[in-house]
């Protein structure tokens, strides 16, 4: 190679990396402001739905606190016959607001949703399942925790545990501003430690620790696919527990869910960051997704090959970086991380979802039969997230370099 041809590669590479650098801040400075945006016009008028939880009431009063207190006239006089507050917790999409009345005795009437941001499909198997019915009768004394008193749903535990605290938070509310000599327990949540918690670490560890061998060895083959298939029995069919981009919207606008219940949550997302910080590689996406090992295993029959055609590759990459970006975009600014999930992982996992989410399953299962790993390559949101990852590693890392040689130059 000519030293002219060798320049103009540097350059060409350097022009690259200033421009990717340019996209790069400025995604962050709109995504700042998308979260900026959803802020301001986070909140939610609740006291209408006051009357719909207190429906017997012929007057309902707004306290300063957030009470609100149901009158009737009865036999002449006015009495109160009811107490309403809303109560707040963050589900699996975002935050899930509810309203809870009571009787005069602290005694649970009704309780309705006001707001959420779940996915519409897992959100709806509550109403389906009669999930709400078990609340009435309960007061503030109970502990309404799911597996305790409360029964969750399958499919759905983290809305069903998001609902409960929110009623829990609520009538407590209740209890301590209106009922004279309410006792309140403590709010004590056990921490939620089981087999998917377990089985998560596991793969993380073994992952990492797989990854790290040099050579591509018949353990480290073997190895990763009993973690890919390992991920797919697990994290998919048994507990339907998968990486979504509800996570990362959640993550980013602030709605973490109380660790005491979703542990596995805080694993998941902290561990994807941290490894993929130390490895500079996404260890999920790479070893234990199972939508990506669903897509792989059955690529593996029929002999799939990477699909990378020169003039299209980089351009279906930056459609996949656009899709995402757009969508986390729409999560921050309308509050709603549940909405903006496109991915058919409930779909296969779950056999639930929307008719366009079937459609795109049936294509990417039919896909991977031909292309190796459509999905994970042209469409799914994440692998462009942990890229902002890598980018930041990157960035970090260069930074340091740079500092070691000015510090080297200086002491010479």
């Amino acid at each position: 190679m000519s030293k002219a041809a060798a320049i103009s590669i540097k350059e060409r590479r350097s022009r690259e990396r200033r421009q990717k650098n340019i996209v790069t801040v400025a995604a962050f400075v709109i995504l700042i402001a998308a979260w900026v945006i959803g802020r301001a016009g986070a909140g939610t008028d609740v006291t209408p739905y006051a009357a719909d939880v207190l429906p017997t009431a012929d007057r309902i009063e707004a306290g300063s606190n957030g009470l609100f207190t149901g009158y009737a006239t009865v036999d002449g006089s006015e009495e109160v016959i009811g107490y309403a507050m809303a109560g707040t917790a963050s589900g699996y999409g975002g935050p899930i607001l509810m309203m809870v009345a009571t009787d005069p005795d602290g005694n649970i009437t009704n309780v309705a949703v006001v707001e959420h941001g779940e996915t519409p499909n897992f959100f709806h198997q509550l109403d389906l399942q009669n999930y709400y019915d078990q609340f009435p009768g309960m007061d503030y004394s109970d502990a309404l925790i799911l597996g305790d008193d409360i029964d969750g749903i399958s499919g759905a535990t983290l809305s069903s545990e998001a609902v409960a605290q929110s009623i829990r938070q609520a009538v407590r509310g209740i209890g301590g501003a209106a009922i004279a000599g309410a006792d309140i327990p403590p709010d004590q949540q056990p921490v939620k430690f089981g087999a998917p918690e377990v089985a998560l670490i596991a793969l993380f560890v073994v992952s990492f620790l797989l990854h790290r061998l040099k050579r591509r060895t018949t353990i480290k083959k073997y190895g990763r696919w009993a973690v890919l298939i390992a991920g797919l029995l697990t994290l998919g069919f048994i507990f339907n527990k998968p990486f979504t981009l509800s996570n990362v919207v959640t993550f980013l606008s602030g709605y973490w869910p109380d660790w005491h219940t979703n542990l596995y949550w805080f694993i998941l997302v902290f561990g994807i960051i941290l490894v993929t910080s130390i490895q500079g590689k996404n260890p999920y996406c790479s070893w234990f997704c199972p939508f990506g090992a669903a897509q792989e295993i059955l690529g593996s029959i029929s002999g799939a090959k990477p699909y990378q055609p020169r003039q299209l590759y980089s351009k279906l990459r930056w459609v996949q970086r656009a899709l995402s970006f757009t969508a986390i975009v729409l999560g921050l600014a309308l509050r709603q991380p549940g909405t903006v999930s496109y991915e058919p992982f409930g779909t296969l996992f779950d056999l639930q979802g929307s008719w366009p989410q079937w459609v795109l399953l049936v294509l990417v299962l039919f896909g991977s039969l031909v292309i190796y790993r459509p999905f994970c390559n042209y469409i799914c949101p994440l692998d462009p997230v942990v890229d902002y990852i890598g980018e930041g590693r990157r960035w970090v890392k260069n930074a340091w370099q740079q500092r070691s040689k000015t510090a080297v130059s200086t002491s010479k």
